[in-house]
């Protein structure tokens, strides 16, 4: 039987709908309409929300590192490479499985908490597994792989070519498709200085066969490019095009230091990209050029890139990512609200492969969000949109649903007990830079 979720405004894809319902059956929308002619056309098990609500599509975290949560606090205020060379890699290679099913609970737990039900996550080179499962657990949708590293990487984290490619490909065969769907695997080569070019043309060899998603780092920072430049003899997004890997199923993060040519290819390839505001700018990289990406056609998702950033879900990127374009171009009008919104929930749903969600309407994934409009943000309601946008936190945030199942009701998460998290996180990750 059908349940409602209704609210005081409907964000609908023709805008905020007073007084309107949102009937889901088993995974979908069924149907979305004015709350009175709802009632009338259907029976419900429940209903929630109400007068005080607004209904809007849940947010996507195109990108993310579950496991690296456990170095928050200890990597600010570093440049990119002595960040992922002396923390982000000798955490991951001192860590162990519990911890990284830890690592794994609490990073989706708050993303839980802060409206996200759809995630990118680049595991480690080992115990993706946990991560899947932690996924399976809290009833995410998740676009989940390990990292692949065959070269130019410590001892702890070097992998064998041939070894990589085979525990990713078993990965895909356990994994893709699990949890009723709401899994899906993406193959996840870290960036093109750690990974061959045999490597390379493995995993996507892999995606081809398995019909899965291709997605690694590209050209974040400016000493980044210029290593890729002595190493590949160019910067990875030419390199990645030269390889045949560029295309509509691979997915891009950060892509900063673009070329004019660099954009072309994107276009003409179908590539698409993740743009990560805060971790671009906790770590200097530069500022991406969201606003032509999208001139140019170029599908663009948002990520917070936790723990490069240590606040995760939606609400501070999306306003990170709007205000860094207006100062850096200097035009008030560089990057919309509307837009950001759209590209943090349907922008971000499509980036990962997803065509269905992101989208308060009739026949797309029930992935809804429940936001409070009681708060001080919203008083007075103008414009729902530029508030949740410029004004909003998570604590806003009051149901979460993912494939049409209720994931958080009233700020509690129901999937996990927060309190054992919190001790199991005590216990395997506290104190590990000691």
């Amino acid at each position: 039987m059908p349940y409602e979720v209704c609210g005081e405004l409907v964000l609908t894809p023709g805008g905020p709908k007073h007084n309107y319902s949102v009937a889901v059956d088993g995974n979908r929308i069924l149907d979305v309409g004015r709350t009175a002619e709802i009632r009338k056309k259907y029976k419900f098990s429940k209903s929630i929300g109400g007068k005080g609500f607004a209904v809007t599509p849940s947010f996507v975290d195109a990108h993310m590192h579950s496991f690296q949560v456990a170095t928050k606090g200890r990597t600010s205020d570093k440049s990119l490479l002595e960040w992922l060379k002396k923390y982000i890699w000798k955490w991951e290679g001192e860590m162990g499985r519990k911890q990284a099913r830890a690592c794994a609970e609490l990073a989706y737990t708050q993303l839980i908490r802060c409206g996200v039900a759809t995630i990118s996550d680049y595991t480690s080179v080992r115990y993706a597994d946990e991560a899947i499962k932690a996924a399976m657990k809290l009833g995410v949708r998740g676009l989940i792989g390990k990292t692949m590293m065959d070269r130019r990487s410590p001892p702890e984290l070097l992998e064998d070519t041939d070894a990589s490619l085979r525990e990713t490909e078993s990965l895909i065969r356990k994994y893709n498709g699990a949890g009723r769907g709401r899994i899906r695997y993406g193959v996840t080569p870290r960036f093109a200085i750690t990974c061959s070019e045999e490597l390379m043309l493995g995993a996507k060899a892999l995606c081809e066969k398995h019909g899965v998603m291709f997605r690694t780092h590209a050209n974040e920072n400016r000493e980044e490019v210029k290593t890729d430049k002595k190493i590949l003899g160019t910067t990875s997004v030419t390199y990645l095009h030269r390889l045949g890997i560029l295309g509509p199923n691979t997915q891009l993060t950060h892509c900063i230091w673009l070329t004019p040519g660099g954009f072309s290819v994107l276009k003409k390839t179908n590539t698409k990209v993740v743009h990560c505001p805060g971790s671009n700018m906790l770590l200097a990289s530069g500022v991406a050029n969201v606003p032509r990406m999208l001139r140019e056609g170029i599908e663009v998702g948002l990520g917070s890139d936790v723990a490069a950033y240590y606040n995760v879900g939606p609400f501070e990127q999306m306003r990170l990512a709007c205000l860094m374009q207006k100062v850096n171009t200097r035009n008030p009008m560089a990057l919309s609200h509307n837009s950001i919104f759209s590209i943090a929930t349907e922008g971000s749903n499509r980036v990962m492969g997803i065509q269905d969600a992101g989208k308060i309407q009739k026949g797309y994934l029930a992935d809804i969000a429940l936001i409070s409009i009681k708060r001080l943000a919203y008083f007075p309601l103008n414009d729902l949109v530029a508030q949740i946008v410029y004004s909003a936190y998570p604590s806003s945030v009051h149901t979460l649903i993912c494939n049409g199942e209720i994931l958080m009701e009233n700020r509690k998460v129901l999937t996990i007990d927060e309190e054992k998290l919190k001790d199991r996180v005590k216990d395997n990750i506290g104190g590990i830079f000691s």
